[in-house]
């Protein structure tokens, strides 16, 4: 009988990196290396009130334990949602926002013009094969 453990560990082949078993909210399963930082919290007064070291591979949403209940990714935000409904949202939100600096490019680079300009250029092209062809 065989049995699965999942229990977070470091494991890895030997010589090799050590590699850290990290769960996604979603439930897929990532072996990655541990990505640990220093960190010190100050208060406003810049006196050190807690330091220590943390994994910033957590920072991404990343668990050390298979989640009990999965949440959908958003391909709009690169994140997890609690629902269906905020991925919609996010979806929306993201179009807008799309929609928005697509009409700001098209203010800056003057996108209409080069339309125009290619109607005309259309346009020129026809005269000159009407041209030729007398």
């Amino acid at each position: 009988m065989v049995t699965v453990d999942d229990s977070p560990r470091i494991t890895g082949n030997i010589g090799g990196q050590p590699k850290q078993i990290y769960w996604t909210p979603d439930g897929r399963q990532i072996r990655a290396m541990p990505d640990i930082h220093e960190y010190a919290l100050k208060d406003k007064d810049d006196k050190i009130i807690a330091n220590g070291v943390r994994d910033a591979n957590l920072d991404k949403g990343w668990l050390l334990q298979k989640p009990v209940e999965l949440k959908p990714y958003c391909h709009q935000c690169d994140g997890w949602h609690d629902t269906k409904e905020e991925i919609r949202a996010c979806e929306l939100k993201y179009a807008r926002l799309v929609a928005k600096h697509e009409e700001k490019a098209k203010k800056e680079l003057g996108i209409d013009r080069i339309g125009k300009l290619e109607t005309d250029m259309d346009e020129l092209k026809n005269l000159m094969k009407q041209l030729l062809e007398r």
